[in-house]
């Protein structure tokens, strides 16, 4: 008889346990996010899925790659991806074309590339009649090419030919079939290339370049239908820098699993990259804005746009009101 009790007692116990662990479950806010890189520079992203971080915050992030900055953004758009990161010159460019897409996080606000080249490139003037790769032409790898060469004293338009390749896994296929003589390559991909006997011409800390190079968007409609989802959203982001930071094993163990990578020596150098260079507190600025719309000149709507109108700061001062970051301390 008394087994009989605690049999039914353990019974009871682990109906409740399911019942509360469902309950919990159906809480989470489901939410599609969408990444547009597999680097680095994504990081914060893989540990605030894997690590629990959303899930904290009371989010189920369903977690996707979409390589293309025009199709990541089309998906921003439609709704089928409402928290996105990309490089920000794709949401500004939208919202000059009448998108209400607006940069809430700059998480590097410098263009985080190098440009890397076969080992036969020398010197800057080795890359006339050459051929370049990029991912998509007006994509950020474009234009980190056209300002590397043009810091080189290289016309992107007459000195080389640049051609769309792909992702950087493809461009560094690309590097070794001899179809193209180099490309921008970002971290931990890079340790890869230069490994595989690759040179790295120019380092993205050289152009000392200010630019929303990765930014997380959403829209402005977005905002105002759900902003505990996109505040809760910013939270777990802004926790997975922090990781980054104090968690390295794991920020290892994520970067080794979403890059698909073993080598000890190109994982170390991806980390070093992300502590380096994510801001703790990822503001967007004016200036970064400024230097998006100084390349869209030519488009009429841009000429007197107003750089506050594409960022939205309130998401973040919120979270400083309620001293979200000194509780990461």
């Amino acid at each position: 008889m008394r087994f009989g009790g605690i049999s039914r007692l353990t019974g009871l116990f682990l109906v409740l346990s399911l019942a509360v662990a469902s309950g919990v479950s159906a809480q989470l806010t489901k939410l599609r996010a969408a990444y547009s890189a597999e680097s680095s520079w994504s990081l914060a992203n893989w540990i605030a899925h894997d690590g629990g971080l959303f899930k904290k915050y009371g989010l189920d992030v369903d977690l996707v790659l979409i390589r293309s900055a025009s199709t990541i953004t089309s998906a921003l758009i439609a709704g089928e991806a409402p928290m996105i990161q990309l490089g920000g010159n794709g949401t500004i460019q939208a919202a000059l074309q009448g998108a209400d897409t607006v940069n809430v996080l700059t998480l590097v606000p410098i263009i985080p590339q190098s440009l890397v080249v076969t080992p036969d490139i020398k010197t800057a003037d080795d890359l006339r009649g050459k051929r370049l790769g990029v991912s998509r032409f007006g994509a950020l790898s474009d234009l980190v090419i056209r300002r590397y060469l043009r810091k080189l004293g290289l016309d992107p338009a007459k000195d080389v030919t640049i051609v769309q390749i792909g992702g950087i896994p493809e461009l560094v296929t690309a590097m070794k079939a001899g179809a193209i003589s180099g490309g921008s390559i970002s971290p931990p991909a890079l340790t890869v290339a230069k490994k595989a006997g690759f040179r790295e011409l120019s380092d993205f800390e050289t152009l000392d370049y200010k630019y929303p190079a990765v930014t997380i968007a959403t829209t402005k409609s977005f905002i105002q239908r759900q902003r505990a989802t996109a505040l809760n959203f910013i939270r777990g982001e802004i926790e997975g820098i922090h990781a980054i930071r104090t968690q390295k094993s794991l920020a290892i163990n994520v970067l080794k699993k979403y890059m698909r990578i073993n080598d000890a020596d190109v994982l170390e150098d991806g980390y070093r990259y992300a502590v380096k260079f994510f801001q703790a507190r990822p503001y967007p600025t004016v200036d970064e804005v400024r230097a998006v719309l100084d390349e869209y000149k030519s488009m009429p709507q841009a000429v007197n746009a107003k750089p506050e109108q594409f960022i939205d700061l309130s998401l973040l001062q919120e979270l400083e009101k309620e001293k979200f970051f000194e509780r990461l301390k």
